[in-house]
Parts: C-alpha cells; structure tokens; sequence
C-alpha cells in the first residue's frame, strides 16, 4: 500500500514537472482583438496636448473583430438632437450638421502586425466617405480587457493632431 502511494505522488509531481516545463503559447495581438468592445474615449490630442471630446463627454460606440478579419465599428454622440420632421429625407441642415459630425461607422477588413503592434483596417464602406477604400495604420496597446488606438490622421483636427480611441471589452 505505502509503495502505490509512493507511486502515485511520485507521477502526479513527474506530470506537474511536464506540465509547467511545456511551452505556452502566447495569445497573439489579433487573438486579444477578437470580441466585441464597448467605447470608453474618442479624443482628439491637439500638440499642446489639450483634448477635443469629438462625440461629447459620454459617447456611445461599439467595436467588433472577428476570426475571419473583419471589423465593424460604431462611434456616436449621446446627445445628438432628433429629427424633429420624424423622416431622415426631411432634416434642417443643423440635423444633418449634427448627424454627419456626431457619428463615425466604417466595417471592412483588418490585418495586426505583430511586430510593430500596429493594426491596418481596411475600410469598405464609412460615413466619412473620403476613408473609403483606405488603409489605415493605427499603433495599438492591450492591457487586460482594455484596447487603445492611435489615429495618426483623424477626421477632424489639423497638422499634429491625432486621435485616441479606446475600448473596454464587452462581456
């Protein structure tokens, strides 16, 4: 009896050796990526390192990445004012001003380099037409359940402005 016990300690410290010897596998920046992610901040950094809120201080958003490479994301203001017609092809032109700046939504295709910890969308289709058909790189960070993205080259702002993005994974 003592001897099969002597046995069995002997092999469950033998597999926990292999166990933790055994190489694992890191998740990739694309394995991390793959979910849905609610927005947490949509900024403009001007160079003097001021913040533009583009979508207010409470936008709302959502971000999607599947296994296959594509991604949708949603990004609105909470306080954008209703048509007050109640038809979209009936708007006043501050309904229409307010619509167009206070959204951004483009879907397409992505790539993540692993490298540079970067991430290229290909945008499909966007409110913001002039990003149609692009390719844009964004330097990208995960910690935990949180992603930022750096937008070089965002839709509103000038020469040394960029953006910020970041999102909390949805669970």
């Amino acid at each position: 009896m003592k001897i099969r016990r002597y046995v069995s300690v002997a092999l469950g410290a033998l597999l926990l050796a292999f166990a933790t010897a055994l190489p694992v596998r890191a998740e990739t920046l694309k394995d991390q990526l793959v979910g849905v992610w609610t927005l947490v901040l949509s900024d403009n950094v001007n160079p003097d390192g001021s913040r533009i809120h583009l979508y207010g201080s409470d936008p709302k958003g959502i971000l999607t990445f599947d296994a296959t490479g594509h991604y949708t994301l949603q990004i609105m203001s909470k306080d954008r004012p209703k048509f007050a017609s109640n038809d979209k092809s009936k708007g006043t032109p501050e309904e229409y001003r307010a619509s167009v700046v206070g959204t951004q939504c483009h879907f397409g295709t992505y790539t993540v380099d692993e490298q540079d910890s970067s991430i290229t969308i290909h945008v499909e289709h966007a409110t913001y037409t002039n990003w149609e058909g692009s390719d844009l790189k964004w330097p990208i960070t995960i910690k935990a359940d949180e992603v930022k993205f750096t937008v070089p080259h965002p839709t509103i702002g000038g020469p040394g402005v960029y953006g910020e993005i970041a999102y909390k994974r949805t669970r």
